[in-house]
């Protein structure tokens, strides 16, 4: 390759994010630049190197084009982990920060959360990735976000999980049906409809587990993705599910919904923060760690 002085970080972030978007629109748009801006900055740097990095009909990466773009996000890694410890060094001024978690997890725990930390760095700026699991482990791993949490993470020596919290695994029952038991017996629901997470899911995957347990499977009315429009479906009374405690800690979310533990199991789950030991963490995001832990 023929490298030019002129070489710059912009340079890389704009071919990192046209080689994950592979549509020049949508990348310009992400980087609030202009399309013909965009493609004369990945033309220049075509000429820099010697390479062509993307061909054009169809727009795909080139092998050359991949080697190139794998470096490039190899040195904005660095240059973002170098930042972080000058800025933890100049009293951990202008540190970012990207959590992940789940929409509903966002919804109640993100404000008691932030409130905390900004108190104590309030020059950091805290950025909430809220996706499905399965996108924030895929964000994880591509390092476009610091932490996680989740379920902790198995089966790689790359990653950290720390349990900050266990979580206790209800069953949600219409309240129209008038449930009587101060726990739910699983047996007493084997002709009832159950609403459920997928199976690609934790709470989707023991909900179907308890039930063959009790000896039958579930009669499933509806699959979701969802945890709220799981609740909003059992409150309209047409079957029952399996419900995180954290999400019944909002009493607005009980209503039309009777929530209790299982008798004989009572599941739960732990929820850990999960980060990429290769990476260099500020010291902000361990006290980060410490908060989750206290409003658990």
């Amino acid at each position: 390759m023929r490298y030019k002085d002129n070489m710059n970080l912009n340079q890389l972030k704009y071919i990192s994010v046209t080689a994950e978007e592979l549509n020049i629109s949508k990348a310009a748009e992400k980087l609030y630049i202009s399309q013909p801006s965009l493609s004369k900055s990945i033309k220049q740097l075509e000429e820099e190197i010697g390479a062509q990095i993307f061909t054009r009909k169809p727009f795909r990466l080139t092998y050359a084009g991949e080697i190139f773009v794998n470096w490039a996000n190899n040195v904005l890694v660095s240059y973002r982990q170098v930042g972080q410890r000058i800025s933890d060094i100049v009293k951990e001024k202008d540190i970012k920060l990207t959590i992940g978690m789940s929409p509903y997890r966002g919804t109640f725990l993100l404000p008691e959360i932030a409130a905390k930390f900004k108190e104590e760095y309030p020059d950091c700026n805290l950025i909430i990735e809220e996706h499905p699991a399965n996108i924030l482990h895929k964000m994880l791993d591509d390092e476009k976000i610091d932490l996680m949490l989740d379920i902790p993470y198995g089966g790689s020596s790359t990653y950290e999980s720390i349990v900050v919290a266990k979580e206790k695994i209800l069953l949600g029952i219409p309240g129209e049906w008038n449930y009587e038991k101060s726990s739910a017996d699983l047996c007493d629901f084997k002709e009832k409809q159950f609403i459920l997470l997928t199976e690609s899911q934790f709470i989707g995957q023991l909900g179907r587990k308890l039930c063959r347990q009790c000896g039958f499977s579930p009669k499933i009315f509806m699959e979701c993705h969802n945890i709220e429009t799981v609740c909003s479906l059992v409150k309209k009374g047409l079957g029952v599910s399996f419900i995180p405690e954290i999400f019944i800690k909002n009493q607005e979310n009980i209503h039309n919904m009777k929530c209790l533990p299982i008798d004989r199991f009572y599941p739960e789950r732990e929820i850990a923060v999960i980060y990429n030991k290769n990476n260099y963490l500020p010291k902000a995001a361990y006290r980060l760690i410490e908060i989750l832990r206290e409003s658990f």
